[in-house]
């Protein structure tokens, strides 16, 4: 009985919350006159949002980064995260076989600083697995985004002028992302 009640409780406030929820798909303003970033129906932002940050190799990398291709897969993971983990040597591979107008760059949303040791887990994790590909530092221009991940990995379409194409996956399905791209570049 304790169980059924507490499944009615989590469905209740589950229903609040999705009840108080926004789907206004425009950019508004708050009570400071704060504009806020536009949003989808899925409450990600219409556009990456602007950043700058490191890479794992220490480089300063900005949303410029998306200008250099057509495409780039944002893959979102943590050190803390199996799934994410065990699908690093799949994007590894795959990333060697993309074409030259489309990237693949990881985003680690729990690594904050080179001298952590989640940054010294991440580089361990990153050589095992073989994905040699590059790595940013998830900084707190990317909270918002985060905040709304249902968990990770969850991976992200990004076309040339930082717009987010299509909807985000959550959970490691290497196959859907390479569906996806392709028909990204096939125009579908």
């Amino acid at each position: 009985m304790k169980k059924i009640s507490a499944l009615c409780l989590a469905g209740i406030l589950c229903l609040g919350l999705w009840a108080c929820s926004s789907s206004e798909d425009s950019s508004s303003s708050d009570s400071s006159g704060t504009t806020k970033q536009e949003t989808s129906e899925n409450g990600f932002p219409v556009n990456m949002p602007e950043f700058s940050t490191t890479d794992m190799d220490g480089n300063k990398v900005t949303n410029d980064i998306f200008a250099d291709y057509d495409l780039t897969v944002v893959n979102f993971w943590a050190t803390y995260c199996n799934p994410c983990i065990d699908e690093l040597p799949e994007l590894a591979e795959w990333k060697k076989e993309l074409p030259d107008n489309v990237n693949l760059i990881g985003l680690l949303v729990d690594v904050d600083e080179k001298d952590s040791d989640q940054y010294k887990l991440a580089e361990k994790i990153i050589s095992q697995t073989g994905a040699d590909y590059q790595h940013l530092i998830a900084t707190e221009e990317f909270d918002d985004m985060i905040s709304n991940l249902v968990g990770v990995p969850t991976t992200f379409f990004v076309d040339s002028t930082g717009k987010i194409i299509g909807e985000p996956f959550a959970g490691a399905d290497v196959s859907a992302y390479k569906q996806t791209v392709e028909d990204y570049l096939n125009g579908k």
